[in-house]
């Protein structure tokens, strides 16, 4: 079972209203499309980067690259 998530457009004095529910709608996947007069903006959540994605499939990485202290070393 997939969920497909549609887009929510409101104004721009509605989600500057409602912000705290708009982080929270876009915090769960949502794509929030903001209108004000003729131009449209979308609001949603970016994913954080991950430096472990860069070396996929090249090395294995053991340990915590974002941690300080433990030490950590790539395998071929």
């Amino acid at each position: 079972m997939s969920v497909t998530v549609s887009d929510m457009t409101v104004t721009s004095r509605d989600f500057q209203r409602d912000f705290s529910q708009m982080k929270a709608k876009a915090r769960s996947g949502e794509t929030i499309v903001v209108t004000s007069g003729t131009e449209e903006f979308v609001f949603q959540a970016v994913r954080p980067v991950t430096w472990q994605g860069a070396l996929k499939g090249k090395a294995r990485i053991r340990g915590d690259l974002f941690s300080t202290g433990i030490e950590w070393e790539a395998t071929r």
